[in-house]
């Protein structure tokens, strides 16, 4: 039974009354108080589409670690995903976590390993995690979190190594997300809240952007340009293309400004992996959408809630249906220090 027809049926005592009184009265369905939004078009709570068809509504979201070290370009997948979150890891280098509903990828990657923050962020989008392992002490944080990891042992047929000449085995992992939520709905198969973003037309408001610069670290400096009403990605002063050969393009910038510091957890060259200091609170946030900025703040009270976003004046910040890319910015106030500007 899909989410509507559920939704149908429990307030179906009130629809017979309401909807025969307005027929008598010759009006539609639409126009009954209260209960007009059932017959309209139901949307994908991660992008505000519509689905290709409602049974893609009640499935669950799959996560998946897609790595953006510069050996590993071009990507796969990233332009299939619905959320999209990049985050700082070791050696000032970032990492992504593409989130999948509504949609899916048969060649997501390359496929790298977890990280303890991770939890955090996909929390309560989903929990299942397609990751190429993950260190003990990783896996065992990950484990405490509820959180369902698919590595390439588990993944089976849903996981591959495709070779790639010149590159190094660990860049040659690949996932096909439907094949990975099946594995991982077995355990979790609640689909996403509907309450994460709020979708809809361009407010009034805002400031007049072209030109987004996001610096992570000296070594990864993103730019994102105005393409129309989408944001064209530029990564190390070069367009961000994915396998395909088309550039990466997105409907939502959103960056959070979090504090982002040093853990315990080194990587083999004894670099040290990265932490949320702030996984809940508050922080500056700003959404860019329609070539247009709103600055505000995140706001969350615990990790088993979504992140809310609010412009300065205390209005739900509002998103173009579509992509959003998830921008977590090292603040000012942590062992990494970030930063980003915009302009017209």
């Amino acid at each position: 039974m899909s989410t509507r027809t559920k939704l149908l049926a429990g307030v179906g005592g009130v629809l017979v009354v309401a909807l025969g009184a307005f027929f008598l009265l010759g009006n539609s369905p639409a126009d009954v108080p209260g209960v007009g939004k059932l017959f309209g078009p139901t949307v994908c709570p991660l992008s505000g589409v519509e689905p290709k068809n409602d049974s893609l509504l009640d499935r669950p979201a799959v996560a998946i670690k897609i790595e953006n070290s510069p050996v590993a370009l071009p990507l796969s997948g990233l332009e299939d995903a619905e959320v999209v979150y990049e985050e700082l890891v070791e050696g000032g280098i970032t990492r992504f976590m593409a989130i999948y509903h509504c949609t899916d990828t048969n060649k997501a990657g390359p496929v790298r390993s977890s990280r303890v923050v991770d939890s955090a962020i996909m929390t309560p989008t989903t929990r299942i995690l397609a990751a190429a392992g993950g260190n003990a002490q990783v896996r065992k944080a990950l484990g405490k979190a509820n959180i369902i990891i698919i590595d390439e042992p588990r993944a089976g047929d849903a996981m591959r190594r495709v070779p790639r000449e010149g590159i190094t085995t660990e860049h040659t992992l690949y996932g096909d997300s439907a094949a990975l939520r099946k594995i991982g709905a077995k355990r979790f198969d609640d689909p996403p809240p509907d309450d994460i973003y709020k979708f809809g037309d361009l407010p009034d408001g805002g400031k007049k952007v072209s030109t987004i610069t996001i610096e992570f670290s000296p070594a990864a400096i993103v730019r994102y340009e105005r393409s129309g009403d989408t944001w064209a990605r530029f990564q190390d002063g070069e367009p961000f293309v994915s396998e395909s050969g088309d550039q990466i393009k997105v409907d939502n910038v959103l960056i959070e400004e979090h504090e982002i510091n040093d853990s315990k957890i080194k990587d083999i060259a004894g670099n040290p992996s990265t932490e949320i200091g702030d996984e809940t609170g508050t922080g500056r946030a700003v959404l860019f959408r329609n070539g247009r900025a709103f600055e505000g703040r995140w706001k969350r009270e615990s990790v088993k809630d979504a992140v809310s976003f609010e412009t300065k004046n205390g209005d739900e910040m509002v998103f173009q249906p579509g992509s959003v890319w998830v921008e977590l910015v090292p603040s000012d106030k942590g062992d990494r220090k970030g930063s980003f500007s915009f302009e017209g």
